[in-house]
């Protein structure tokens, strides 16, 4: 069950998200920890990385962010500047994002 944080996050230079500290320590991610970032129906699900990946992975930083890769940000149409609604899946440990559009809706 997804459960929506009432944010919305900024997309910043390359591609940059920041994940809420809060989350980060709930769902036992850590600094410098390999993520896996997959889209799936138009939202950009970002989970714990899982060995037998086929998916983009990318490492959370010092700042909590995390670089969403340039063909999931191609294929979503999203550039610097653009609002993703966030949200939390608990049982799956994953953030997703979903972008909301130039009108306001995601």
């Amino acid at each position: 069950m997804m459960y929506s944080l009432q944010k919305t996050k900024t997309i910043g230079n390359n591609g940059m998200i920041n994940l809420p500290k809060k989350w980060v320590a709930e769902f036992g991610f850590h600094l410098g920890e390999l993520v896996e970032i997959r889209i799936q129906n138009r939202e950009i699900w970002i989970s714990h990385y899982q060995e037998e990946t086929t998916e983009n992975v990318r490492y959370i930083t010092a700042r909590q962010n995390v670089s969403i890769p340039s063909e999931i940000r191609n294929l979503l149409n999203l550039d610097k500047g653009n609002k993703l609604k966030l949200y939390v899946e608990p049982n799956e440990k994953s953030f997703v994002f979903i972008p909301i559009d130039k009108n306001g809706s995601s």
